[in-house]
């Protein structure tokens, strides 16, 4: 990522010159701390296994959660391209972070995995309860593909459409949201 001379950071990495790291995201994450300045920050890449296939596992998990409650400044927050790790405490710890990040407007968590129902349940319940999120992307994250099976045949009614449970989720988060007017749900 670089850093521009207006204090945004424009995103500058790709899968095969990104080395900022997941420990160096950890440094980056503590220098944010109270920085109200630095407004755009775009981090891709940051956590997929490395283009030569090396052992990455020697770098600390990389946590969506504690980058979006330290970097209080930001407004604008790219982190497309990235894992979003973790079940219990962590996961979480994202629908608190997502929910309570009151000045963040724009949210990029596209191609982030987060269509497995925990994953997709907390970035619905933190984007419910956040009054500052305007436009949010989460292409690319396979949010229908765990649908309920279909009726057995011969059932009577007209049957209700079978969504998976990370969409209605997310439909019921986009409906107790009053701010957020950008929805973005490309290829899932």
């Amino acid at each position: 990522a670089e850093l521009q001379p207006s204090g945004r950071m424009a995103p500058s990495c790709d899968r095969e010159q990104c080395s900022v790291g997941e420990s160096g995201v950890a440094s980056l994450r503590r220098g944010l701390r109270g920085n109200e300045t630095l407004t755009h920050l775009g981090l891709r890449y940051v956590n997929l296994p490395p283009a030569d296939n090396s052992d990455s596992s020697l770098e600390p998990p990389f946590s969506l959660a504690r980058l979006l409650e330290e970097a209080t400044g930001l407004t604008s927050l790219d982190l497309a391209f990235n894992i979003a790790r973790g079940s219990g405490h962590a996961v979480e710890a994202l629908q608190r972070a997502i929910g309570s990040a009151t000045r963040l407007r724009t949210l990029s968590l596209a191609r982030c995995c987060v269509g497995g129902w925990r994953r997709a349940r907390a970035v619905a319940r933190g984007l419910a309860a956040s009054t500052s999120i305007t436009a949010i992307d989460l292409s690319h994250n396979g949010l229908g593909a765990a649908a309920p099976p279909p009726p057995p045949a011969g059932q009577q009614g007209s049957p209700r459409p079978f969504i998976s449970m990370a969409v209605e989720a997310l439909c019921r988060a986009v409906r107790a949201n009053g701010a957020l007017r950008v929805l973005r749900l490309f290829f899932q």
